[in-house]
């Protein structure tokens, strides 16, 4: 009985050894691995009809983009057949089915609609057209949400980037009558919980009225202001990135009022987009300021192959990988302290250090939970309160320092804690491939979608650690009260035994001292 007494000792000593302290974290700071809503993309686009609705089935499979651990595509569908017609049933159809091919590949989507994709073309369709075809588009936009990670404002102008227009006022970034019925019609109709991307940043200044930036106290309120993000398809060119930081014949081409209001504003909101420099020369100059504009303007995704004399610079020289790691959110680990035991119902106290190694935040709501996991992978899941929105990029810490309640229903035993970020939309919860991904080594868990925190707590039954059944004790050269040496008391299970510990004396569970002989 000794022999078995003092194992347990010297089990119970060896366990608070690992628990009590907490855990450090080594982080991964070289994979590029993929995480959704983040990092580089691939256009998909098509004039669709209703004999050929489709822009993405049949375009994908499973390699696509896996080279460049992609979970983004650019989606374009143009409406050149539809610029005064109804769009037929079969082009809505055609959109639920891309979607959900979308789905089946673990893929979301920066979505665009346009009316013409060539400069020798730019008639496109008038706001009222606009408005019923979003009419109609309404209910299969929120069908999918889930897949689509933002909108791009989309219909007016070449490529629907509010340029080259017949309507709107041609080559004028700036808002108009007719701009502003689009920008109305576009936030009746998306999804409240999407933000929409516009092509400059005088678009939003002027639907808004103002240059106020938006606030860490309005932003993911779902305003209109808080939901208006920025694309940049023209990355690192001339001339104020070709107009996106100008005032448009008012004022300078490259603006740095304009130019700290968008580094400003994508805290809050998105921002993303392409490079369409093509001259090799300077593509040679400018693809090495690459990783400091992403940093400054918080960029979410890029194009990975347009324009190809930037890219492939990127390539040749080592860039892309780096962009690839840091574009968007890169969380990682740095420590945690942790409750090793805990009472059914009662709290469980959680201290998590983080760094955001991104160039920019989560920008759509996401839950974090703290999951139980037991014996035969039993999982029990608590939501903390630390919204990932607002953990801050560029090496910003954030801790997270929570006291979370342990459901009542848990059953006594020994769990090991995982940190789980899912998507919120239960129809794509519950696949591991949308869920996001810590950048440290050896907690990831592919199978599951969740984060191994490393360390383990013990979960015991209110009857049976009621402090009460602690005998009272004397212990040389203190003068410890009862409270204190319930406080004291540490919880473990051994063989599926409820073993306390206090002041170096060993208790069963009904507070039976136990003696031991090391």
């Amino acid at each position: 009985m000794k022999k078995i007494l003092c194992l347990i000792g010297w089990c119970l000593i060896a366990w608070f050894a690992a628990n009590a302290a907490g855990i450090t974290y080594t982080p991964d700071n070289q994979t590029v691995f993929r995480n959704p809503e983040r990092g580089f993309t691939e256009e998909l686009s098509s004039k669709v009809s209703a004999s050929s609705p489709h822009v993405v089935k049949g375009e994908i499979d499973n390699n696509w983009g896996k080279n460049d651990q992609m979970t983004l595509a650019v989606v374009l569908y143009n409406f050149g057949y539809f610029k005064s017609q109804d769009l037929p049933d079969k082009v809505l159809t055609g959109f639920d089915e891309d979607m959900q091919e979308l789905r089946k590949y673990g893929l979301k989507c920066v979505l665009r609609f346009a009316y013409t994709e060539k400069q020798s073309d730019k008639v496109d369709a008038t706001p009222e057209w606009v408005k019923r075809h979003l009419e109609q588009l309404k209910p299969h936009l929120a069908a999918n949400a889930d897949v689509i990670y933002v909108m791009e404002a989309g219909f007016v102008g070449v490529w629907g980037e509010w340029y080259y227009t017949s309507n709107y006022t041609n080559k004028s970034q700036k808002m108009n009558d007719k701009r502003r019925k689009v920008v109305d019609y576009l936030f009746a109709n998306a999804p409240e919980d999407r933000f929409i991307l516009f092509r400059y940043p005088l678009i939003k200044i002027g639907y808004l009225g103002d240059e106020n930036t938006l606030t860490a106290e309005e932003a993911f309120s779902g305003s209109v202001r808080a939901r208006m993000g920025c694309h940049n398809d023209a990355f690192l060119n001339t001339y104020g990135n070709e107009g996106t930081y100008g005032r448009d014949g008012d004022g300078p081409s490259d603006d740095p009022v304009l130019r700290q209001y968008i580094a400003e504003e994508t805290l809050y909101v998105p921002n993303g987009g392409e490079t369409n420099v093509e001259d090799a020369t300077l593509a040679e100059d400018v693809y090495r300021n690459a990783p400091e504009e992403m940093a400054k303007y918080h960029w979410s995704f890029c194009g990975s192959s347009y324009a190809k004399e930037v890219t492939d610079e990127w390539r040749e020289s080592g860039l892309f990988d780096t962009l690839n790691i840091h574009m968007g959110y890169r969380y990682n680990l740095i420590d945690g302290q942790f409750s090793d035991a805990v009472k059914q119902g009662e709290k469980m106290s959680i201290t998590i250090r983080l760094r955001n190694d991104g160039y920019a935040p989560i920008y759509n709501e996401r839950p974090v939970y703290i999951v139980l996991k037991g014996v035969q992978n039993t999982e029990y899941r608590v939501q903390i309160a630390s919204d990932p929105r607002r953990w801050l990029p560029n090496g910003a810490v954030t801790t997270i320092n929570e006291q979370v309640t342990i459901p009542g229903n848990v059953p006594a035993g020994t769990y090991r804690l995982y940190l789980h970020m899912p998507d919120k939309y239960t129809s794509i919860a519950t696949d591991p491939r949308y869920a996001v991904r810590f950048a440290n080594k050896d907690i990831w868990d592919a199978a599951t979608g969740m984060n191994d925190l490393g360390v383990s707590v013990v979960v015991s039954g209110t009857s049976s650690l009621d402090p009460d059944t602690l005998p009272e004790e004397d212990t040389e050269g203190t003068e410890q009260t009862k409270s204190d040496k319930r406080a004291a008391g540490r919880k473990v299970l051994i063989d599926g035994k409820l073993y306390i510990i206090c002041n170096g004396t060993m208790y069963d569970a009904q507070g039976n001292p136990l003696t031991t002989n090391h």
